[in-house]
């Protein structure tokens, strides 16, 4: 107790992936915490905020809207990549469009195939990319194409080629190697909630910057694909 108050935090170290949750007594678990009075880090509404799928849901045209003004929507899609949902009962012409441009046209090294996981390693890019397209998407006489259940779980994103520069990659205390890279800058916030969802306090709270060479796909640092860098302000 903090000056006669219950007090009590429930920090998610784990749950962010299926292996996590294999049986119906993990999800019990979750449910348990979840109702109970403790402060969850993160609660289930901002765990699954963070999720591919939500980022999906936020691009369509008029739902970004619901959260913000207009004007403050329009600065933040100019920040957008293009997103494409694959389950079947929900995608668009647009979506099967660029579905068709990939079987079609070889556009595959545009786009990038995610699940809803995070960390690094679960992507699909280039080749491995069009291979799982064309196993999982059927065309019918006229031209439709139709995806089956299993890409239902992931998004298609239009791929980002940021500026390479030349850096030299340190992992551990030790040079990695020297030569073209690419960086991605994220940035963090805090953000809490009562019980009935009314945000109380949302700040920046720093900042992480990935570095990798140029020509890696993914980009986890955990993973071991990139690493811890400094922005240099010019």
């Amino acid at each position: 107790k903090v000056d006669g108050r219950e007090c009590a935090v429930v920090y998610f170290r784990a749950g962010y992936t299926p292996d996590d949750l294999p049986t119906e007594k993990e999800w019990g678990a979750r449910v348990t915490l979840e109702k109970s009075r403790a402060a969850k880090c993160p609660c289930l509404g901002h765990h699954l905020a963070g999720t591919k799928k939500v980022q999906q849901e936020l691009a369509r045209p008029g739902t970004t809207e619901r959260f913000v003004k207009s004007a403050d929507a329009a600065m933040l899609r100019t920040a957008f990549a293009d997103l494409h949902g694959l389950e079947e009962g929900e995608m668009g012409e647009a979506d099967r469009e660029v579905l068709r441009s990939i079987m079609d046209q070889g556009a595959a090294e545009r786009y990038v195939l995610k699940p809803q996981r995070e960390g690094g390693g679960h992507n699909y890019y280039g080749e491995a990319l069009a291979a799982m397209i064309q196993d999982h998407v059927e065309r019918d006489v006229d031209g439709t194409v139709r995806t089956r259940s299993a890409l239902g779980e992931f998004i298609l994103m239009q791929r980002l080629f940021p500026p390479a520069q030349e850096a030299v990659l340190l992992r551990e205390g030790k040079v990695e190697g020297r030569g073209p890279s690419v960086s991605e800058l994220g940035c963090f916030s805090t953000v809490l909630a009562d019980g009935k969802g009314e945000i109380v306090h949302n700040e920046y709270a720093g900042y992480l910057l990935r570095t990798k060479f140029l020509g890696v796909d993914e980009g986890g640092v955990a993973s071991g694909f990139a690493t811890l860098s400094s922005p240099y302000v010019c």
